[in-house]
């Protein structure tokens, strides 16, 4: 993906409303008397909201960009005639696992005749054989290979087993895009490219879309889901699924101010795509992006707090790049799907081989709260601002290296938490050298212009 342009900062823009009883709410929650251990730990984004917090963060010009840009990408499987991925490229986690020895659900390693018959599957053979638009009608895991089962490294390893399933590329949302170009020898599995990754899908989860049932489904404005958890049923009270942040579906009916009537895709007997409804109320969904300002940033982040740690979105949980991406999705924000890719998608300042304490010092001088991303090994985080003079992140973390004895392990958080770049400090054995995530830091990416 090309580089992504900076967002203009605004400057004379007007600026969002502030109800005087948002703003007295506001006070009295900084206000409140606090036990000493939340003074230790923020319980909530809102506590780095500044005096600005419902200023947009972007002007309506750059706001309206990123929002095309957006639409573009989310929609591009559907300009696809062909598949992109070539057949070997499918394979990258067949050659990478076809002399290993990947580990099941079980805690068992799997038999070299089962992971070979994984090849057959396949079935590359007839690759492009389908190259049709389609649609997701669930959630649904990208597979890298046709299978759910696991392929775990050797549990008994610190930081392996679950939930590291290597083979899980990430999670796809009902009604995104999709191109399917291929079906498994059985076709259970479907290959799917989606705008951001690829890999195959449990084909009973999509529908086939013809061109014309595509384009009015594309000229529809969009609903952005806002919470997690949101039950989505249609108007004759069948459940259909059930949406987190960063799912997106057509608007076709309701709104200003009152629940909006959306468009779910259902998979029919033949499996191509028909259309039913649903409502959402506007707590659950926005009419359009959010507006970009830090009182909205807070709201959604907090309700994804506490959510666990999925590798590659595995079972509905994200892991720190999913948890970017669908928070900020819910602003219109394209965000591609790892942490590399989401560190060098926006300008990237890199911080050099400097001690951590210098990092940290950098950072409150310029970077803008809530929207600075930072960048270590592996790993991506939100600079929410400073607390108590330390700098304090979002992040959807599985744990912290310990050492005892010349054994590494982990002591576990598994879960989207707001902590400061030394999580875990106080846990037993820490490894000094690798729990420092300030030491670690590669540099900060700026979302808008530092100011």
């Amino acid at each position: 993906m090309g580089q992504v342009k900076t967002l203009p900062a605004t400057a004379g823009a007007r600026r969002s409303p502030r109800p005087a009883a948002v703003f007295l709410f506001l006070l009295l929650l900084l206000s409140l008397p606090f036990p000493a251990a939340a003074l230790e730990a923020p319980r909530t984004a809102f506590r780095f909201v500044g005096k600005d917090f419902g200023a947009p963060m972007i002007d309506e010009a750059a706001q309206k960009e990123m929002a095309d840009l957006f639409r573009k990408n989310y929609f591009s499987p559907w300009d696809r005639s062909a598949p992109e991925v070539e057949p070997g490229e499918s394979l990258w986690a067949w050659e990478r696992w076809k002399e290993g020895e990947p580990w099941g659900e079980n805690l068992r390693p799997h038999s070299r005749e089962w992971v070979r018959s994984l090849l057959n599957l396949c079935d590359l053979d007839r690759w492009g054989s389908v190259s049709r638009k389609a649609v997701a009608c669930v959630d649904t895991d990208l597979r890298a290979l046709p299978t759910s089962r696991p392929f775990f490294e050797d549990p008994s390893r610190a930081g392996e087993g679950y939930p590291f399933d290597y083979l899980q590329n990430s999670r796809v949302k009902a009604g995104e895009p999709l191109f399917v170009g291929h079906y498994s020898a059985d076709g259970a599995w479907a290959f799917v490219e989606t705008g951001y990754a690829s890999g195959w899908v449990d084909s009973r989860d999509i529908a086939l879309m013809d061109e014309d049932f595509a384009q009015r489904w594309q000229s529809l404005p969009q609903a952005f889901v806002i919470d997690d958890g949101v039950t989505v049923s249609d108007r004759g009270g069948v459940y259909r699924f059930t949406a987190r942040v960063g799912t997106v579906l057509p608007i076709v009916g309701g709104g200003k101010g009152g629940p909006l009537v959306v468009a779910v895709p259902v998979r029919d007997e033949r499996g191509h795509a028909v259309r039913v409804e649903a409502l959402l109320s506007s707590g659950q969904a926005s009419e359009g992006p959010l507006s970009l300002t830090e009182w909205n940033l807070a709201m959604v982040i907090d309700r994804m707090l506490g959510k666990p740690y999925g590798w590659g979105d595995l079972g509905g949980n994200r892991d720190c790049s999913g948890s970017l991406r669908d928070l900020f999705a819910a602003f219109g924000a394209w965000f591609p799907r790892n942490s590399a890719a989401q560190a060098r998608a926006y300008p990237f300042v890199p911080f050099g081989e400097v001690p951590g304490r210098q990092k940290e010092e950098r950072l409150v001088q310029e970077g803008v709260p809530f929207a600075t991303l930072l960048a270590a090994p592996g790993h991506i985080m939100l600079y929410l601002g400073t607390y108590r003079g330390e700098p304090w992140v979002f992040h959807s973390m599985w744990g912290v290296r310990t050492l005892r004895d010349g054994k590494e392990g982990r002591h576990i958080v598994g879960a989207a938490v707001i902590t400061t770049l030394r999580p875990g400090r106080d846990a037993a054995d820490l490894d000094p050298r690798r729990a420092d995530l300030a030491e670690r830091l590669l540099g900060m990416t700026f979302l808008v212009p530092s100011r």
